[in-house]
């Protein structure tokens, strides 16, 4: 068991990725579709066990698709102040990396934003819209990192796949010169975004696709796609130099590479029962669920984990024995996550840094499942929804508030420090 958990590969270096300039499209109203509804939740469909198991050497590398766009909502005219020249050096960016046997710079697909708001509306509305679009244009056409870069999913896809000892993940900035012994490509890469405007309000959708082909015959054995979605008002996603936007990007990007891991390689859908607990430290909230409030600035947190024994079809579920399951903790504040803890053997932890009091906090946990040679990861604990039947193997979080909660995290453990700060 220990040799499984500290199990360490060689791995391809890869330096710091540029982005590319980014690609802003103008385009007519005419030949904008109406976006699809909102999301709705859809089922898991995990890679089939046959196909995990028949893949010993991985290739992880970024897609060479570009990546689409669109617009809908109560606009119906062009609005002026495209930023001039932001299409120029799109492909002037790269990644320099170190990959397989040699030493290459390659121009790395980005994501491409919408470069026209339609508007109709006059006054504030407008106004904010104008300015949204305006100065999300130039954030990313003058960002120096982007998290929302081809290149940066591969690699953070790559990190989550290199650990499972059942799989030899390597990352390559190109498919040339890939090892004999490679038994697939798993190609990723964002798909899609789409801006959703309805009076003031914005909805903010991308997704990010994953493709398994085999080396041999370049024969697709699995793809995916996932969304994520946020909402806010137009003004809230401008204010204080786009700070919401910085979030979504960053959480999005976060959510999106361990979807595409975790559907692909890393996830074992055990049905289970788990839910925070209340401790010495951590008292649970009288009027809000998923709640708790400390007075320490390194609380105890403390969770309960059932394996059930029948799948929801009604069969007989696989059967894990306690001593191989561990758990991954997380704690996130409102723009990152800063605290995490490994591999725990006991269903509670004790915070291992101070945290800044006065704050609250989101938290959750995941069981690892240790089954031999093998290494496979369940979801993140989050509150149960109001429609559960529907919400049921959600593919995609739809978030529905960004200024109070990142979609990623609305759901989690909510955690009040009423400490004092040192």
């Amino acid at each position: 068991m220990q040799s499984i958990r500290d199990k360490r590969r060689g791995c391809s270096r890869v330096l710091p990725a540029t982005l590319a300039v980014l690609l802003v499209a103008s385009v007519h109203a005419s030949s904008i579709d109406a976006l699809d509804p909102p999301l709705s939740p859809k089922a898991y469909e995990p890679m089939p066990d046959d196909v995990r198991a028949a893949v010993k050497l991985l290739v992880v590398a970024t897609t060479e698709a570009a990546t689409n766009e669109a617009i809908s909502g109560t606009y119906d005219q062009a609005q002026p102040g495209l930023i001039a020249g932001a299409d120029e050096g799109r492909n002037m960016g790269g990644m320099a990396t170190q990959v397989g046997p040699v030493n290459m710079r390659v121009p790395i697909p980005v994501l491409q934003l919408p470069g026209m708001v339609y508007g109709g509306l006059s006054g504030a509305a407008k106004k904010d819209a104008q300015e949204f679009r305006d100065a999300l244009t130039e954030d990313i056409a003058s960002a120096k990192t982007q998290p929302l870069e081809n290149g940066s999913l591969a690699l953070d896809v790559h990190r989550h796949i290199w650990s499972l000892p059942q799989v030899d993940a390597r990352l390559f900035a190109t498919t040339d010169n890939l090892p004999e012994a490679t038994d697939a490509v798993l190609y990723v890469g964002f798909n899609d975004f789409k801006m959703d405007i309805q009076k003031d309000q914005a909805t903010l959708i991308l997704t990010a696709r994953a493709e398994l082909k085999r080396r041999s015959d370049g024969m697709t054995l699995y793809s995916r796609v996932i969304e994520y979605q946020d909402t806010d008002s137009l003004r809230n996603w401008t204010k204080n130099n786009l700070a919401l936007w910085h979030d979504y990007s960053n959480f999005a990007a976060h959510y999106l590479a361990r979807e595409l891991a975790g559907e692909t390689f890393s996830r074992a859908l055990l049905p289970n029962s788990l839910a925070p607990e209340a401790t010495t430290s951590a008292k649970k909230d009288k009027k809000t669920e998923f709640r708790y409030v400390s007075k320490s600035a390194t609380p105890e947190l403390a969770w309960q984990h059932i394996l059930l024994e029948q799948n929801p079809d009604g069969t007989p579920a696989r059967r894990i024995e306690e001593g191989d399951i561990a758990y991954d903790l997380e704690i996130y504040d409102a723009h990152r996550l800063v605290y995490a803890a490994r591999r725990l053997p006991a269903k509670s932890h004790l915070v291992g840094i101070e945290l800044p009091c006065q704050e609250t906090y989101r938290w959750s946990v995941r069981p690892t499942y240790f089954t031999g040679d093998d290494v496979a990861y369940g979801e993140w604990m989050r509150r149960a929804p109001d429609n559960v039947g529907a919400a049921k193997g959600r593919n995609g979080l739809i978030g529905r508030n960004a200024s109070v909660a990142p979609a990623y995290t609305q759901d989690f453990a909510e955690l009040e420090l009423r400490c004092r700060s040192r």
